[in-house]
């Protein structure tokens, strides 16, 4: 996370430095790559993370290569950690159609930028030195990475899109190895003194990461990357936006999952799975999961049964004979886990509140 220059004393090091520059060389020109795929995708809160992550990174590995101290060292250093909880947001928003980012979560970040710069300034000997500062940034780093891999593997079972499902173990098993080794190649480096070992191991696991991501980014279509924008802001009554929807692939199978839904209620239970559904319309899961992303237009299992149940509560929020009813007991029938959880769906969804909505419909 710190500039370091070379200091050329015999062929060994140029050979070091040569090598050094070959991987963060190539590993430039792979995140370029991935900025274009990113900048030319869907404007989505993955692609804006992504390209924020790519940028951040360009920078850091241009930081890192042999050049003068210079003021301005400690912002490229800053830049060059920011691709760590940017990686963590980009990967959870990639992952989870649902996610936005929170305060505790751009709080997190913050602090983290924060620590990480003034290690940077505590490495130039310019403020006080705190004990154990750094290793504490090594291992929020290490938690950063960590966390994302469990969530993008926590939440593979609801995922609908079929590459992208496919994708998540490579992401989980290469990505997240390849940013240990980054951290842990630099902690070893501190510790042993090998630093010139150090950065070569470094920019190999730079390189081999950019060349992870923009695998999965090329070999991916571009439109199952990333959701589709809405058209606007939903408000009032009105559906949420899905992707363009084409002809049912099984009607059958839509008759079977209607009846389901509409007739047997089971979105009500907050537990159902993928599995749970096909095992009761008695159809192999990989039918399931294609009819209800590429033939419903949902990309994961629980905005398909989110859809159901705000539809539920839509109805009891404008009944008038159920206007005494507490909004929380309406909510959880419907099959909402919790009163956050529906909250934020309903009011993604339809634009409001579901107090502001039962208000509208129902007077003061």
């Amino acid at each position: 996370m710190v500039s370091a220059t070379y200091v050329q004393h015999g062929p060994a090091t140029r050979v070091i430095a040569d090598l050094d520059l070959l991987f963060r060389g190539g590993a430039i020109g792979l995140l370029v790559l991935a900025a274009v795929v990113f900048a030319r995708a869907p404007a989505s809160l993955p692609s804006r993370f992504g390209l924020a992550l790519t940028s951040c990174t360009v920078i850091g590995t241009l930081a890192g290569l042999p050049h003068a101290p210079t003021a301005f060292d400690p912002l490229l250093d800053l830049s060059a950690s920011a691709a760590i909880p940017l990686f963590w947001l980009f990967a959870r928003a990639w992952f989870d159609d649902a996610f936005r980012p929170t305060r505790v979560d751009l709080g997190l970040s913050a602090a983290f930028l924060c620590c990480t710069l003034y290690v940077s300034l505590q490495g130039r000997g310019w403020v006080a030195p705190v004990a154990g500062l750094d290793v504490a940034v090594y291992l929020g780093g290490m938690a950063f990475a960590i966390h994302a891999q469990w969530l993008a593997w926590r939440n593979q079972p609801g995922d609908l899109v079929e590459a992208r499902r496919q994708a998540r173990t490579i992401f989980v098993v290469s990505i997240g190895l390849i940013i240990l080794w980054l951290l842990g190649s630099e902690i070893v480096g501190r510790a042993t003194g090998e630093f010139a070992l150090s950065r070569i191991a470094a920019a190999a696991g730079l390189f081999m990461g950019a060349l992870a991501i923009t695998a999965l980014l090329f070999g991916l279509r571009h439109p199952e990357i990333f959701p589709q924008p809405a058209s606007g802001i939903p408000t009032g009554d009105a559906a949420p936006a899905r992707a363009p929807v084409p002809d049912p692939l099984d009607p059958s199978l839509e008759r079977s999952l209607a009846r389901m839904m509409t007739e047997e209620r089971a979105y009500r239970d907050p537990d159902l799975t993928i599995g749970m559904i096909a095992a009761r319309v008695a159809t192999p899961e990989y039918r399931v999961r294609r009819h209800i992303n590429g033939g419903l237009g949902y990309r994961n299992v629980s905005d398909y049964l989110n859809a159901h149940r705000i539809a539920e509560v839509r109805s009891a929020l404008a009944d008038p004979a159920q206007a005494d009813v507490p909004i929380l007991s309406i909510a959880m029938d419907a099959g909402f886990g919790s009163l956050v959880m529906f909250n934020r769906v309903f009011k993604d969804r339809l634009g409001e509140t579901p107090s502001a909505f039962r208000r509208r419909h129902l007077g003061s």
